[in-house]
């Protein structure tokens, strides 16, 4: 054990239950599109070191180890797990909000909200399990041919307590990283038991399979480095940890069944939803339908760097791009959806219908129409042209009591909801033919 000052060391001590390597460095390289105009980039590394919990290092201003050393590096994981949920929403958003209006007949908020709290909280198992990596091109798996990445002795991370405790006494164990590090293990697991109860409504039997079942997943994908996919393994499975977390689920199982019955409920039954869909809904959808396209087209440009394709290089090629996938999303997809619906409208449940019966879908050219004024300026543009047109869009609608903006009403168009369209064919389908 070391001392309970902090004095700088070299970075090859450590605690007998080591488990980070030290002078870990990884490296990001991001690139940021500004899809206004052309497609200046900004380009960027972002760095993270990493030392063992416990280690002191030399760096300039005050040494750093012990619980501080520790929280620096949780807080660094943090990070990454909200890049990853970041990644997550972009990708999964538009399906989030379907599955919403599918379960829900509207968007409820509180049960979306739990939903991306659970999904925050997955991703950041995730990144406290794999994350930092180290530099496996330094040498690293030899430096740790002769150490074994598995713990397997039972309470051995308890004895490390006392044995701290014993040489320093009880208050500097009460910030040591060796207490800190099993009451995180606990914590960090509560979330998992809470949702289990509040939102999955699940036994106390079934919440302690799950959660050393996800425990021990996390210890074998540690012991294994990535299961195999690492060159070596650069955490330490440690058994104690399927006793702290499995204790953290029971907890936070108990604490989920107590406040279950003053928290909303996380399920609620499904309203109908006939419709006629209100602004809201249709800026939602709106959104959507921009966020699609600006997903779409950085995945593109992105492409240029990664695969070596000039599909984005210049500003001419760039506005090609542009046309093209709004064109693909707004007109070529729609036209063969019965809904007549891009992507994000349809994720909205709303159906473009026509405006005399308000229940056969919208004529294909009024799509081509509506592209033309929405969409195919924003390829010379930029998405500036949707901060004008839009606005101006919703604002004859507010204004008008048919609730149509301006591009409704040049194609004789209106939204409906979905579900109202399946009544109305399930009311035409059951008339007896004369």
């Amino acid at each position: 054990m070391t001392s309970s000052t902090c004095a700088p060391q070299p970075l090859h001590v450590t605690f007998p239950h080591w488990r980070h390597g030290a002078g870990l460095h990884i490296g990001h390289s991001f690139t940021f599109g500004i899809l206004i105009g052309g497609f200046p980039q900004i380009r960027g590394v972002l760095v993270r070191t990493r030392v063992p919990r416990g280690v002191c290092v030399v760096q300039p201003g005050p040494p750093s180890c012990g619980w501080v050393r520790s929280v620096r590096v949780w807080f660094t994981e943090f990070e990454y797990s909200l890049v990853f949920f970041a990644g997550l929403t972009i990708s999964f958003l538009a399906p989030f909000i379907s599955r919403q209006y599918s379960k829900f007949g509207r968007f409820a908020g509180w049960p979306a909200l739990v939903s991306a709290v659970f999904a925050l909280y997955a991703v950041s198992l995730v990144a406290f399990t794999l994350f930092p990596l180290p530099d496996f091109a330094g040498g690293y798996c030899e430096r740790r041919a002769g150490s074994s990445p598995w713990q397997l002795t039972p309470f051995a991370s308890l004895d490390d307590v006392t044995a701290y405790s014993e040489a320093n006494g009880v208050f500097a164990t009460l910030t040591s990283g060796a207490l800190l590090q099993v009451l995180m293990n606990v914590i960090f697991f509560l979330p998992l038991g809470f949702f289990l109860a509040y939102r999955w409504r699940r036994s106390l039997p079934v919440t302690i399979a799950v959660t050393f079942a996800v425990s021990l997943a996390i210890e074998v994908t540690q012991g294994t480095g990535l299961l195999g996919l690492a060159p070596c393994p650069y955490r330490l499975a440690d058994i104690d940890d399927l006793f702290t977390n499995t204790a953290g689920g029971i907890v936070g199982w108990f604490i989920g069944l107590a406040v279950r019955r003053f928290l909303p409920d996380p399920a609620p039954k499904r309203l109908p939803d006939p419709g006629p869909p209100g602004l809201v809904r249709e800026g939602v959808g709106v959104l959507l339908d921009v966020y699609t396209f600006v997903l779409v087209v950085a995945l593109i440009a992105l492409s240029e760097t990664a695969v070596g394709l000039p599909l984005a290089s210049g500003q001419w090629e760039f506005a090609i791009v542009n046309t093209v996938v709004s064109f693909v999303l707004f007109v070529v997809v729609p036209a063969f959806r019965g809904d007549r619906a891009g992507p994000g409208i349809a994720s909205v449940h709303m159906v473009l219908v026509r405006s005399r019966d308000g229940e056969s879908p919208a004529m294909r050219w009024s799509l081509l129409v509506r592209w033309v004024i929405r969409w195919l300026p924003v390829a010379y543009f930029g998405l500036l042209w949707l901060v004008i047109i839009v606005p101006i869009d919703f604002l004859v609608a507010g204004l008008t009591p048919t609730r149509r903006s301006l591009s409704m009403r040049l194609t004789a168009t209106r939204y409906a909801t979905r579900e109202h369209i399946r009544g109305a064919n399930r009311s035409e389908a059951a008339e007896p033919t004369p």
